[in-house]
C-alpha cells in the first residue's frame, strides 16, 4: 500500500501541491484526476521519489520513502510503473470510457479470483482542484 500523508511543493513562488493526502491500495487499480496543470504529474513524480516533497511523506507499506537507504528505494522503484501522459489515453475510446476502463480492470480481476476475501476496497480517486 502507498500512502500520501500531507504532500506540500513548491516551485519558487508557484504552490503546486498542498496538504494531499490520499491511500492507493495494492492489487487495484487506482486513479488521480484533474484539470490540466493541477500538480497530477508533480504527485507522481512525488510518489516514485523523483521529487522530494516540502512537506509531508509518501509511505511504502508503512515506511517513509524518502527516508529509506539507496538500497530500499531501488527495491521499491523496481515494482513501480508509470505511464507518461504521452499516451495517457486511447484515442479510439472517449475520455469518460477511458476512465471506466479501469474500473472493468478492477472488476475483471476480481471475477478471475484475483483478490482475497476482504482484500476488495473500491478504488480511491484523489481529485486535484
Amino acid at each position: 500500500m502507498i500512502e500520501v500523508q500531507g504532500i506540500s511543493k513548491r516551485f519558487g513562488d508557484v504552490q503546486v501541491l498542498t496538504d494531499i493526502t490520499a491511500t492507493f491500495e495494492k492489487g487495484l487499480v487506482n486513479q488521480v484526476i484533474g484539470k490540466s496543470g493541477s500538480g497530477k504529474s508533480v504527485l507522481a513524480k512525488c510518489i516514485v521519489g523523483l521529487y522530494k516533497p516540502d512537506e509531508g511523506r509518501v509511505l511504502y507499506d508503512g515506511r517513509s520513502f524518502h527516508e529509506l537507504e539507496l538500497e530500499e528505494k531501488r527495491v521499491i522503484r523496481q515494482e513501480i510503473g508509470m505511464l507518461f501522459q504521452s499516451s495517457a489515453l486511447f484515442d479510439s475510446m472517449s475520455v469518460l470510457d477511458n476512465v471506466i476502463l479501469s474500473f472493468r480492470v478492477e472488476r475483471w480481476h476480481a471475477k478471475k479470483g484475483g483478490y482475497r476475501e476482504g482484500d476488495r476496497h473500491e478504488p480511491q480517486i484523489p481529485v486535484l482542484r
